[in-house]
């Protein structure tokens, strides 16, 4: 007969009864805890609703709705509603660089007539508005993955150079 190596005894090679050839229920129970709280959203996706908010001056409203919180990598979109309430020549909207460091437009529907950068902001114009009219725009974006973190800025609605209404945004981003 061969010889067991060094700590085995006989004990070990003896059939066992009960859980000692099984997974440990500690271990499955947490992890079960751990995938029930990843599918109902209490580990980061909850609060990842929409969020719409307003600013309004006397003649000019401007309305977002976009998420507050997100998850690195994931797509999202920003409708914004513009409505004039007296004639506006060059309707301008302006996007902080610091609210999208790090995000990918895919798309703005409808598309400006011109785009601009300054190193401030993000440029774009959407020609001339008149008054008791709207527009509603949407962009479509997606977080790089390597952000994580807040961003934050002014979004600016301008009639060329002049601002008319500001809203601050942000977007807290986790990995």
């Amino acid at each position: 007969m061969t010889r067991a190596p060094d700590g085995i005894v006989r004990a070990h090679t003896l059939p066992h009864r009960g859980l000692v050839r099984h997974a440990s229920p500690l271990s499955l129970l947490v992890l079960g805890t751990l995938l029930m709280l990843g599918m109902s959203g209490l580990l980061g996706h909850a609060g990842m609703d929409r969020h719409t908010y307003r600013s309004d001056t006397q003649s000019h409203t401007l309305d977002i709705e976009m998420p507050t919180v997100i998850r690195t990598g994931d797509f999202y979109e920003t409708r914004l509603h513009i409505k004039a309430g007296a004639d506006i020549h060059k309707l301008t909207l302006a996007v902080p660089v610091a609210l999208w460091r790090e995000i990918t437009v895919n798309a703005m529907i409808p598309q400006p007539g011109s785009e601009n950068a300054d190193g401030e902001a993000y440029t774009f114009d959407f020609g001339p508005l008149a008054a008791g009219k709207e527009i509603r725009i949407k962009i479509a974006a997606q977080v790089n993955p390597r952000l994580h973190g807040l961003l934050a800025g002014e979004i600016e609605v301008r009639d060329g150079e002049r601002v008319l209404v500001r809203a601050p945004r942000q977007l807290r981003v986790l990995p």
